[in-house]
């Protein structure tokens, strides 16, 4: 590069963290290096810039299961999204409701399109990164179309949009992609009998959407465990005081590591500080309840002080530093509870809850544990087999289940081509391993790499707790501010070695 006062910055991945990256590179960029100017190339070959599938142009049964007030772009300013649901006539949305998603992702697009507009440089590529390696204190990254050279790059590929546990892909009336659901509905035949693979917030956008087109046929969700997500308790105002970043990195350092049982202890004493017992929350972690019994206990009992519930879910933003500091055995056991966290952090709208419950006391919808199959047989239906459960019978299916942190498969050849060149390594629990302040990659020497970075699904296995847009735009800060200094310590290193060959020449 020509200009010394200038940043170069690849994102890989044009979705929802990268308005975030956006941002956060602005706001860095303010604060410690005002003078450099920002030349930022966005690589995705997507179809939906900056909102992903997920908050693509939809119905509005796709919903944002989360308040609107948590979706900014903006770390540091949590009212932004309000501001701009208030400017463009969704006042009504602001605050602690729920939006479409196709209206986030239209606040997502515009959030970038002013932010690219606020940037010295800027270019989108739909293209997809083959492949990444750093020569020279630069990163040169390879598409079909040839190589483009960087100071830094960060990789924010989102995770896969398909789930197909029964190898259904290609089958008539098999509907592997749930989004957007105004493709996946077309078609389908009011008297259906309908099966939905999983039991999470998107089979719930499903259900939703069939009652709204007056489905009259039976459906059915279907997984191994049956758990619904939970019905999300009244917003409660309170902050973390015990369960912290700075209280796990305190036990970390004393005790070389955290334990289950360290983190349980900290809940304990965030709920003793709140004046509340972690009682209520026993059921939840270990149920013994599921499916439609489980929904209607929550909804009988939602309001009756579950203090202790609603301070769990705050829990989310801490997480990460938590599942980055627990030992490996520790590790392995809570795997085994990721279904229990997945129902309780990503909870349903209390009235998506009622609908729900509404369907099945009319006998319109059941929830079924213990499926061990799905298989089209030669009559043409789908045939479901669940434990203590006669065979049941569709005539459409749908993937409404999690991939899990399977990255999006056109990331596969990117992450191929950093572990061959060892400037990344994989994480034992999948992903590519990261520092964990900065989020750079840790190379085979467990070296940070101060060129390159990771958010999202990328890090599957340093942060596990990927759900939740508040945490990944807070993780995007960090890399900024990593980004920003690392390159103002670059000038300044710089300088130093001009001045002494300056007076070197003198002498």
């Amino acid at each position: 590069m020509n200009d010394a006062a200038a940043l170069s910055i690849a994102i890989i991945g044009g979705g929802p963290t990268a308005v975030a990256l956006l941002e956060s590179l602005i706001r860095s960029r303010d604060t410690i290096s005002p003078d450099v100017s920002l030349d930022v190339t966005v690589f995705d070959p997507t179809p939906h810039p900056w909102s992903g599938h997920s908050f693509a142009p939809d119905r509005p049964e796709a919903l944002t299961n989360t308040y609107t007030n948590t979706m900014s772009v903006r770390h540091w300013q949590p009212e932004h999204v309000e501001i701009w649901l208030k400017a463009n006539g969704y006042a009504e949305l602001a605050g602690n409701n729920f939006a479409p998603r196709s209206i986030i992702g239209q606040y997502f697009q515009d959030s970038a399109q002013l932010a690219a507009s606020r940037l010295e440089g800027f270019v989108f590529i739909r293209e997809q990164v083959t492949g990444l390696s750093v020569v020279d204190d630069h990163v040169r990254l390879y598409t079909q179309n040839g190589d483009n050279t960087f100071d830094y790059a960060i990789l924010t590929v989102g995770r896969s949009d398909k789930f197909d546990p029964y190898r259904m892909e290609g089958q008539e009336n098999f509907c592997i992609r749930p989004y957007p659901l105004k493709d996946a509905l077309a078609g389908v035949d009011p008297d259906e009998q309908i099966g939905i693979i999983g039991t999470g917030l998107t089979a719930v956008d499903l259900v939703i959407a069939l009652k709204a087109d007056r489905h009259r046929g039976r459906i059915t969700l279907m997984s191994r465990n049956g758990l619904l997500p939970a019905v999300r308790p009244p917003s409660l105002e309170y902050e973390l005081q015990r369960f912290t970043v700075k209280a796990i990195e305190e036990s970390a350092a004393a005790n070389g590591g955290v334990s289950l049982e360290d983190l349980v202890h900290l809940v304990h004493d965030e709920l003793h500080h709140a004046g509340t017992s972690p009682e209520p929350l026993m059921e939840e972690i270990f149920p013994s309840r599921y499916g439609i019994d489980r929904l209607r206990h929550q909804l009988k009992h939602i309001d009756g002080g579950k203090k202790a519930y609603s301070i769990l879910i705050k829990t989310l933003l801490v997480l990460q530093d938590a599942w980055y500091f627990l030992n490996p055995e520790d590790k392995t056991r809570a795997t085994g509870l990721h279904h229990i966290y997945s129902s309780l952090c990503c909870p349903m709208p209390r009235h998506r809850a009622v609908q729900i419950l509404d369907l099945a006391e009319a006998n319109r919808l059941d929830v079924v544990r213990g499926v061990k199959s799905v298989a089209k047989a030669a009559h043409g239906q789908f045939v479901a087999v669940a434990a203590d459960h006669p065979p049941l019978h569709f005539d459409r299916v749908f993937s409404a289940g999690s991939s899990g942190n399977a990255p999006d498969p056109v990331a596969i050849p990117l992450v191929d081509s950093l572990l061959r060149s060892g400037q990344g390594r994989a994480h034992p629990f999948g992903g590519i391993d990261v520092e964990r302040r900065t989020s750079r990659l840790l190379d085979t020497y467990s070296r940070p790499q101060p060129r390159l970075y990771a958010v999202g699904t990328m890090t599957s296995g340093a942060f596990q707790v990927l759900n939740g847009y508040s945490v990944l735009r807070l993780r995007t800060g960090h890399i900024a501010d990593a980004i920003l200094k690392h390159g103002e310590a670059s000038r300044n290193c710089r300088s130093r070695h001009r001045a002494l060959a300056a007076v070197l020449e003198d002498d």
